[in-house]
Protein backbone atom coordinates (compact mmCIF):
# COMPACT_ATOMS: atom_id res chain seq x y z
CA UNK A 1 0.00 0.00 0.00
CA UNK A 2 1.03 3.47 -1.21
CA UNK A 3 0.20 6.14 1.50
CA UNK A 4 0.67 9.49 1.50
CA UNK A 5 0.33 12.14 4.36
CA UNK A 6 -0.54 16.13 4.46
CA UNK A 7 0.12 18.23 7.61
CA UNK A 8 -2.80 20.56 6.66
CA UNK A 9 -1.08 23.23 9.46
CA UNK A 10 2.19 23.19 7.88
CA UNK A 11 5.16 21.60 8.84
CA UNK A 12 6.28 24.10 10.94
CA UNK A 13 5.83 21.85 14.32
CA UNK A 14 5.76 17.98 14.19
CA UNK A 15 2.32 16.41 13.85
CA UNK A 16 2.27 13.44 16.30
CA UNK A 17 -0.88 12.04 14.59
CA UNK A 18 1.03 11.63 11.31
CA UNK A 19 3.92 10.69 12.76
CA UNK A 20 2.43 8.13 14.49
CA UNK A 21 0.22 6.81 11.36
CA UNK A 22 3.43 6.87 9.50
CA UNK A 23 4.88 4.66 12.11
CA UNK A 24 1.96 1.95 11.63
CA UNK A 25 1.66 1.79 7.71
CA UNK A 26 5.67 1.17 7.92
CA UNK A 27 5.80 -1.33 10.27
CA UNK A 28 2.79 -3.12 8.10
CA UNK A 29 5.55 -2.80 5.16
CA UNK A 30 3.51 0.07 3.03
CA UNK A 31 5.09 2.81 1.15
CA UNK A 32 4.84 6.36 3.52
CA UNK A 33 5.74 9.65 2.07
CA UNK A 34 4.34 13.35 1.96
CA UNK A 35 1.61 13.24 -0.80
CA UNK A 36 2.68 14.82 -3.87
CA UNK A 37 -0.16 15.97 -6.20
CA UNK A 38 1.03 14.52 -9.19
CA UNK A 39 1.36 10.84 -7.38
CA UNK A 40 -1.51 8.49 -6.70
CA UNK A 41 -1.46 6.69 -3.26
CA UNK A 42 -4.33 4.08 -2.02
CA UNK A 43 -4.74 6.03 0.92
CA UNK A 44 -4.10 9.95 2.12
CA UNK A 45 -4.28 11.27 5.85
CA UNK A 46 -4.54 14.69 6.10
CA UNK A 47 -4.28 16.21 9.46
CA UNK A 48 -5.03 19.26 10.94
CA UNK A 49 -5.03 20.52 14.78
CA UNK A 50 -6.29 24.07 14.30
CA UNK A 51 -10.00 24.98 12.97
CA UNK A 52 -8.80 27.96 11.53
CA UNK A 53 -6.27 26.37 8.97
CA UNK A 54 -7.75 26.24 5.47
CA UNK A 55 -8.50 22.88 3.80
CA UNK A 56 -6.32 21.68 1.43
CA UNK A 57 -7.86 22.95 -2.00
CA UNK A 58 -5.42 20.93 -4.22
CA UNK A 59 -6.63 17.48 -5.84
CA UNK A 60 -5.47 14.19 -4.40
CA UNK A 61 -4.92 11.39 -6.01
CA UNK A 62 -6.51 8.70 -3.96
CA UNK A 63 -9.46 6.42 -3.89
CA UNK A 64 -9.51 7.06 0.07
CA UNK A 65 -8.81 10.29 1.68
CA UNK A 66 -8.77 10.17 5.38
CA UNK A 67 -9.21 13.55 7.24
CA UNK A 68 -8.54 13.99 11.09
CA UNK A 69 -7.65 15.62 13.94
CA UNK A 70 -9.63 18.53 16.17
CA UNK A 71 -9.19 21.20 13.16
CA UNK A 72 -11.69 18.96 11.72
CA UNK A 73 -13.77 17.70 14.35
CA UNK A 74 -12.75 17.89 17.79
CA UNK A 75 -14.23 14.42 18.57
CA UNK A 76 -12.39 12.66 15.55
CA UNK A 77 -8.75 11.26 16.16
CA UNK A 78 -7.27 9.66 13.48
CA UNK A 79 -6.56 5.52 14.76
CA UNK A 80 -2.93 6.48 15.79
CA UNK A 81 -3.26 6.40 19.73
CA UNK A 82 -0.62 3.62 21.20
CA UNK A 83 2.01 3.85 17.90
CA UNK A 84 5.16 4.77 18.66
CA UNK A 85 5.81 8.20 16.41
CA UNK A 86 8.16 7.78 13.70
CA UNK A 87 10.34 10.98 13.67
CA UNK A 88 12.18 10.39 10.31
CA UNK A 89 9.40 12.18 8.72
CA UNK A 90 10.45 15.29 10.29
CA UNK A 91 14.19 15.38 10.25
CA UNK A 92 14.77 18.91 11.48
CA UNK A 93 13.59 18.24 14.55
CA UNK A 94 15.66 16.22 16.99
CA UNK A 95 13.30 16.33 20.52
CA UNK A 96 10.64 13.64 21.34
CA UNK A 97 7.20 14.72 21.29
CA UNK A 98 4.43 13.37 23.55
CA UNK A 99 2.48 13.53 26.44
CA UNK A 100 2.41 12.27 29.90
CA UNK A 101 -1.29 13.39 30.56
CA UNK A 102 -4.02 13.83 28.70
CA UNK A 103 -7.47 15.94 29.91
CA UNK A 104 -8.07 18.99 32.21
CA UNK A 105 -9.73 19.87 35.36
CA UNK A 106 -10.22 22.98 34.46
CA UNK A 107 -13.18 24.17 32.30
CA UNK A 108 -12.01 27.45 30.59
CA UNK A 109 -14.13 28.93 28.16
CA UNK A 110 -11.90 29.02 25.22
CA UNK A 111 -10.87 25.77 25.33
CA UNK A 112 -12.05 22.30 24.08
CA UNK A 113 -9.68 19.84 26.00
CA UNK A 114 -12.38 19.29 28.72
CA UNK A 115 -14.71 18.56 25.98
CA UNK A 116 -12.58 16.29 23.88
CA UNK A 117 -10.35 14.49 26.44
CA UNK A 118 -12.61 14.61 29.76
CA UNK A 119 -10.78 14.41 33.32
CA UNK A 120 -7.16 14.40 33.81
CA UNK A 121 -5.88 10.88 33.60
CA UNK A 122 -2.29 9.27 33.08
CA UNK A 123 -1.28 8.39 29.39
CA UNK A 124 2.88 7.69 28.57
CA UNK A 125 5.90 7.85 30.73
CA UNK A 126 8.79 9.85 30.24
CA UNK A 127 10.52 6.79 28.90
CA UNK A 128 8.26 6.14 26.28
CA UNK A 129 8.00 9.49 25.42
CA UNK A 130 11.68 10.08 24.96
CA UNK A 131 12.41 7.12 22.87
CA UNK A 132 16.24 7.36 24.15
CA UNK A 133 15.83 10.93 23.21
CA UNK A 134 17.51 13.86 25.66
CA UNK A 135 14.97 16.71 25.02
CA UNK A 136 11.21 16.29 24.90
CA UNK A 137 8.93 19.28 24.05
CA UNK A 138 5.79 18.02 25.99
CA UNK A 139 2.29 18.90 24.96
CA UNK A 140 0.34 18.12 28.29
CA UNK A 141 -2.87 20.59 29.27
CA UNK A 142 -2.46 20.31 33.02
CA UNK A 143 0.68 17.73 34.07
CA UNK A 144 0.45 19.75 37.43
CA UNK A 145 -2.83 18.78 38.24
CA UNK A 146 -2.14 14.51 37.74
CA UNK A 147 -0.09 12.80 40.71
CA UNK A 148 1.06 11.00 37.71
CA UNK A 149 2.60 13.94 36.23
CA UNK A 150 4.38 15.02 39.21
CA UNK A 151 5.82 11.20 39.54
CA UNK A 152 6.72 11.87 35.44
CA UNK A 153 8.52 15.58 36.41
CA UNK A 154 10.38 13.95 39.29
CA UNK A 155 11.39 11.30 36.74
CA UNK A 156 12.37 14.16 34.53
CA UNK A 157 14.78 15.24 36.93
CA UNK A 158 16.08 11.73 37.25
CA UNK A 159 16.71 11.05 34.36
CA UNK A 160 18.31 14.88 33.73
CA UNK A 161 16.73 14.78 30.05
CA UNK A 162 15.32 18.41 28.67
CA UNK A 163 12.08 19.40 28.81
CA UNK A 164 9.73 22.42 27.19
CA UNK A 165 6.33 22.15 28.91
CA UNK A 166 5.10 23.63 25.68
CA UNK A 167 1.16 24.26 26.98
CA UNK A 168 2.46 26.07 29.75
CA UNK A 169 2.18 25.04 33.26
CA UNK A 170 -1.10 25.82 35.51
CA UNK A 171 0.16 28.71 37.79
CA UNK A 172 -2.28 28.31 40.45
CA UNK A 173 -0.88 24.59 41.34
CA UNK A 174 2.24 25.84 41.69
CA UNK A 175 3.35 25.37 45.77
CA UNK A 176 6.29 25.53 47.45
CA UNK A 177 7.29 21.82 46.66
CA UNK A 178 5.90 22.00 42.93
CA UNK A 179 8.35 24.92 42.91
CA UNK A 180 11.01 23.32 44.30
CA UNK A 181 10.41 20.23 42.12
CA UNK A 182 10.06 22.08 38.80
CA UNK A 183 13.11 24.43 39.35
CA UNK A 184 15.21 20.96 39.36
CA UNK A 185 13.78 20.41 35.43
CA UNK A 186 16.29 21.41 32.65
Amino acid sequence: MKSGLIDVDGRHFPNLALMKISAYHKKQGDTVEWANHWDRYDRVYCSKVFTYTPDVLTVIQSPEIIRGGTGYNFNDDLFCDGAVPDYSIYPKYSDAYGFLTRGCIRQCDWCIVPQKEGKIRAYCDIETVLQGRQRAILLDNNVLASSFGLAQIEKIVKLQCRVDFNQGLDARLVTDDVAKLLSKVK
